[in-house]
């Protein structure tokens, strides 16, 4: 699929294919699917008995179970249904810097890697764009051969300036009529309360939720932050002069750690999911290996 990035060879796209979104309830879908549904329904997977009732099909009647207790019983089958999966891409200033590290081209290989495996279940998938200009209508899309519309639109996507997390996701919420899983990717580098006030509205949703953090190798590391630098809000844009010496580049790497240990613990006391990705370990090899992380099984 020559309109897929790099990443997806033939080889990651079969690993891919082998595996499966995974949530911890059962959510109503639109259509026919491979996850169970709440509702009753009419496939081949046996789940519970109830009385008969006039208007029911008899065909459903358990005859060997009337013929040891007399009584009338109807076999009730388990729905399978799609699910739901809404991701949300980070696509702010601050999901191109440092330049070298590609955490936004990586945010939505991420992005693609997941929507993937949800259509390869038969399940629908929307992605919406956080920031940036151009994007994605806010319009599921259906069946495997979707993926290649999809990267050709988050192609599109140019990543920049700023907005408030939680309030966009607050606005994103009011179009979500089903519950179902959720997916945010981002570097999550924006204040505490913050990132907990906008995943959190997911919980409150009653949606099962995967938080996965983009971070590049040199920004966690610091690179580059030594003797007189200029910092610049890579989305506000503002300047400030500091000058950085071992002891601020070590407190520097701790706040980001710091950060990225609050984020997880945030997610992992509520059952959430919760992935950290760093730009500059192998990408194929981190998605195959952060498979529960991620909130998908085989």
């Amino acid at each position: 699929m020559f309109d897929l990035p790099d990443q997806f060879t033939a080889h990651f796209l079969a690993r891919l294919e082998e595996l499966r979104i995974r949530t911890r309830r059962q959510y109503a879908g639109m259509g026919k699917g491979a996850h169970l549904s709440p509702k009753r329904g009419s496939s081949l997977e046996f789940n519970d008995y109830r009385h008969y009732a006039p208007g029911d099909d008899f065909r459903h009647i358990d005859w060997g179970l009337y013929g040891r207790t007399d009584k009338y019983y109807i076999k009730l089958f388990k729905e399978e249904e799609d699910l739901l999966t809404y991701i949300f891409l980070d696509a702010s200033a601050s999901m191109t810097y440092p330049a070298g590290d590609r955490k936004f081209e990586y945010a939505v290989a991420t992005a693609l890697a997941l929507a993937y495996v949800a259509l390869g279940s038969g399940d629908r998938v929307m992605i919406r764009v956080l920031g940036g200009s151009g994007g994605l209508a806010p319009a599921f899309v259906h069946g495997r051969h979707r993926i290649v519309e999809l990267a050709r639109k988050l192609r599109e996507v140019s990543p920049g300036g700023q907005y408030d997390f939680a309030q966009v996701l607050a606005r994103e919420m009011l179009s979500i009529r089903r519950a179902g899983k959720v997916f945010v990717i981002s570097d999550f580098l924006m204040m505490l309360n913050t990132v907990t006030k906008g995943l959190g509205l997911f919980l409150a949703a009653s949606m099962d939720l995967t938080a996965v953090q983009i971070l590049g190798g040199r920004e966690l590391k610091g690179h580059g932050l030594e003797g007189d630098v200029e910092v610049i809000d890579s989305e506000s844009g503002e300047r400030v002069r500091v000058a950085i010496g071992v002891r601020e580049r070590e407190q520097y790497q701790e706040t980001m750690l710091r950060l990225t240990r609050e984020i997880r613990s945030f997610c992992l006391k509520r059952g959430l999911h919760y992935a950290l990705y760093v730009t500059d370990r192998e990408f194929q090899s981190f998605f195959l290996r952060a498979v529960a992380e991620l909130g998908l099984a085989h």
